[in-house]
């Protein structure tokens, strides 16, 4: 019988063949496309010609914690409680970057399997 995950409400099917997500942080597709013209990049070339090639929106705001952290927990930063890739810590006066678990506010598909 299938399996489910359920994470954050949701529930996924399990895929029937593996899958692989490329996230190209910050990156313009254009200049994935000239690359791919110019010959530099031949194996994302096919990847794009046998795969499947999906384009998705950054979250606001659009630093690489937040867009990470929707990704692994399909919920906006305003509910998995990354804001930013630092914050300041007036305790220490130090920037602190937000990749430590316990500014998590919401599971990860990850914690699923």
């Amino acid at each position: 019988s299938p399996v489910n995950v359920t994470a954050n409400g949701r529930s996924y099917a399990w895929p029937r063949v593996p899958a692989i997500a490329i996230c190209l942080d910050g990156c313009e597709p254009a200049y994935l496309d000239e690359a791919i013209e110019a010959g530099l990049m031949p194996a994302l070339e096919r990847i794009k010609k046998k795969g499947t090639v999906r384009f998705a929106h950054s979250v606001i705001p659009s630093f690489t914690n937040p867009n990470n952290l929707s990704i692994a927990t399909g919920r906006p930063p305003a509910v998995h409680g990354i804001c930013g890739n630092y914050l300041y810590n007036p305790e220490t006066g130090e920037e602190v970057m937000m990749n430590d678990p316990k500014f998590l506010r919401a599971p990860t598909i990850f914690q699923a399997f």
